[in-house]
């Protein structure tokens, strides 16, 4: 499939723009309709790079991060599967789920979600310098030199995909409670292809 009939990034198909949506290839949700009430428009569908309200509860029902709340409150695995954590507690790796899948507006498969979706969603997190990068800067090591270019190389950043399925962060210091940023729109995924695609459009 040719990259021009891909016209958007997020998965809200229902917003009438053309979108990518990272999702779980297996549904159990076929044929059921589901409504919901936004107080307000997305004033972008770029999920990394936003922090208003609006476009965060509209594009979060379309694309995963590596964690998410149960309807408890309670972090569980969503785009991975598993993860460990070192023991000075600044390295977490994490493992991908195969069979997760970018799809078009259109529903046709796109993409593996792989590890490097999210090497690229924070490298574009910084380049776009989205408005919650101030959530992880003080945290991943080597994003603070990055973003006042004190260090113009990314593979500097302590974010790195080892495999096409295994992610690891590094941290400056340790934090418990790393795992609950994982699911914040600023550390989720993106398909570099589409993103290099769609240049200063993407998110449009």
């Amino acid at each position: 499939m040719k990259l021009k009939k891909i016209l958007g990034i997020t998965g809200v198909a229902l917003l009438g723009v053309g979108v990518l949506a990272a999702c779980s290839s297996k549904s159990s949700t076929s044929g059921t309709t589901y409504s919901n009430i936004y107080g307000s428009d997305p004033e972008t569908l770029d999920y990394i790079t936003s922090i208003m309200g609006g476009t965060k509860d509209v594009l979060t029902n379309g694309v995963d991060g590596l964690m998410e709340a149960d309807k408890y409150g309670n972090l569980v695995p969503s785009v991975a599967e598993d993860w460990s954590v070192s023991k000075d507690g600044l390295t977490y790796t994490y493992k991908i789920r195969k069979g997760i899948k970018w799809y078009t507006s259109e529903g046709e498969e796109y993409a593996n979600v792989t590890a490097k979706d999210f090497v690229t969603g924070l490298k574009h997190a910084a380049d776009a310098k989205s408005g919650a990068l101030y959530l992880v800067q003080d945290s991943i090591a080597g994003l603070s030199d990055y973003l006042s270019g004190a260090n113009k190389d990314f593979s500097n950043v302590g974010v790195k995909a080892i495999d096409d399925y295994t992610l690891q962060y590094t941290l400056k210091k340790q934090e418990p409670y790393w795992n609950s940023k994982t699911t914040y729109g600023v550390l989720f995924p993106v398909n570099e292809d589409f993103l290099k695609n769609k240049g200063k459009d993407f998110g449009k």
